[in-house]
């Protein structure tokens, strides 16, 4: 309430000391509210971003390390965590490590930069807790009878066998090169990596039966060429298949009706069930743009590299989408755009 309002609102019958002391005591209160509000103006804004990369899926119950950072100045900066679902108290500190709840959800966590005279900053971030263990995170797959294990890292991949090749029934988790969904390395094994046709190539084009390059891909399996991808299609649809072609319900036939971390994956739509009846498992993982760290389409697309070029810049890829049951093909920059990668080899 402004000064003059209250002195309008007091009773000219009482005495005079009290009247006085009132509006002495109003003018001492203005005074401070006023150097209150001055010392307020006079803070200043930190320069810099604070941030801390976090991944948007962690396995539940592991260890964390985070580091915060991004503040230029000042140099003496207080940094703060705050996340009740997992510290009991405040924890200042630039580094924090901290166990991971050992139950299925999301959780926040906040970090705060703080120095005398500065406004503070905070910055928060949201994860979710998945359970890799024993194939409970993604669901809805069919099992294979047979198995790779990639010398490299341990990783085993199911594989079907079809027409003439054996297929990766599951996408390429490689961490070579390419990058991993939403900073998620825990996602590495179950939704695979997303790659550039040049990193998944090794910038390589191949034609020919098995005869793309091995780029990306373990020793002895390649990177699927045009005549790869025409013999699975030949062999599922039962009769020749050319490259250009849509291929009308071979998108059924491929993707399965899984589910990530309890959830659809597929959206329901009446022009593909999603059979999977080839046991080919794709799942709808989208694309990665902005040296991968964008991310479009999941949910609704699968995108699969060919080592067949187009041109100098382009190069072929195949792809299903949720509302309808073709693999049709499409063209798009060697380097701009990553995709999932399923490795191939002759029988």
């Amino acid at each position: 309430m402004h000064i003059c309002k209250l002195f309008e609102n007091c009773r000219m019958n009482k005495p005079f000391h009290y009247i006085t002391l009132l509006a002495l005591t109003l003018v001492t209160l203005f005074a401070v509210s006023c150097k209150d509000d001055e010392e307020t103006e006079t803070k200043l804004i930190m320069e810099g971003t604070i941030s801390f990369p976090f991944p948007s899926y962690v396995q539940k119950n592991s260890h964390v390390t985070v580091e915060v950072s991004g503040i230029t100045h000042p140099t003496d900066v207080t940094y703060k965590w705050v996340a009740s679902s997992i510290f009991q108290d405040t924890v200042v500190s630039r580094l924090v490590s901290f166990r991971v709840p050992d139950s299925l959800g999301t959780f926040g966590i906040t970090a705060l930069a703080l120095a005398d005279g500065y406004y503070q900053v905070s910055s928060s971030v949201t994860f979710t807790t998945i359970d890799t263990v024993g194939g409970a995170a993604l669901t809805g797959l069919q099992p294979s009878t047979t198995s790779f294990t990639d010398p490299r890292d341990g990783r085993i991949y199911p594989t079907v066998k079809i027409g003439a090749l054996e297929w990766f029934a599951s996408n390429l988790g490689w961490d070579g090169t390419g990058g991993v969904y939403c900073n998620s390395p825990v996602t590495e094994g179950l939704l695979g990596r997303y790659y550039t046709w040049k990193e998944a190539t090794g910038n390589v084009s191949g034609t020919g039966l098995a005869g793309g390059p091995q780029g990306a891909c373990p020793a002895g399996w390649k990177v699927p060429t045009k005549e790869d991808f025409e013999d699975l299609a030949t062999t599922l649809l039962g009769s020749a298949a050319t490259f250009t072609d849509t291929w009308a319900t071979l998108g059924d036939k491929l993707s399965a009706p899984a589910y990530f971390n309890g959830e659809r994956m597929w959206p329901y739509s009446p022009y593909n069930d999603h059979s999977n009846t080839s046991g080919w498992n794709a799942i709808p993982v989208g694309g990665a743009t902005i040296d991968h760290s964008n991310f479009t389409g999941f949910g609704n697309y699968a995108f699969f590299w060919c080592a067949t070029e187009k041109d100098a810049d382009k190069a072929y890829y195949r792809y299903i989408y949720a509302d309808l049951n073709t693999f049709p093909m499409a063209s798009t920059s060697k380097t701009d755009f990553a995709a999932s990668v399923r490795c191939v080899r002759a029988l």
